[in-house]
């Protein structure tokens, strides 16, 4: 009999668990789901990667076909296809683009902080290139907003 001071022992018996381990599978999931998430909400500019800000313009038209596409940033740089030109370059192009399609517009997508040296430049290379219609990208306002402020 055990009396009220004596120590008593219990018996626990030893688990037989293994090594510990962390399983790679949920994190792989997560992985994938996080790319997946990034890949979905990425946006890819339509200008190539430089950041060109529009002008505004109410009375703006659309142009189909195929159209010879040029930009111009805020320090009057010139680019086509991502790649700097200069205004000779933009006049054969314009030259060679004719040849193939001859109605083909030329539009000038210009930062609105450019100066209008620069687009004026690259409108002089474009006519002697023998371009007939040249166009400027700009952002669609509402009309009756843009009526007010004139």
């Amino acid at each position: 009999m055990i009396g009220p001071h004596e120590a008593s022992f219990i018996k626990i018996p030893a688990l037989q668990a293994g090594k510990p381990e962390i399983t790679m599978a949920p994190l792989i999931d997560v992985v994938f789901l996080l790319l997946i998430f990034f890949m979905v909400t990425t946006i890819f500019p339509d200008n190539q990667g430089l950041i060109i800000e529009r002008p505004a313009s109410s009375s703006a038209e659309s142009l189909h076909g195929k159209q010879l596409r040029f930009l111009v940033d805020k320090h009057g740089t010139i680019f086509h296809q991502n790649k700097k030109i200069t205004t000779a370059s933009a006049t054969q192009l314009v030259k060679q683009r004719l040849s193939e399609t001859p109605d083909s517009p030329v539009l000038l997508e210009v930062d609105r902080r450019a100066a209008t040296e620069a687009l004026i430049r690259l409108m002089d290379a474009c006519k002697l290139g023998g371009a007939q219609q040249i166009g400027i990208i700009t952002d669609a306002t509402d009309p009756k907003k843009s009526a007010g402020l004139r």
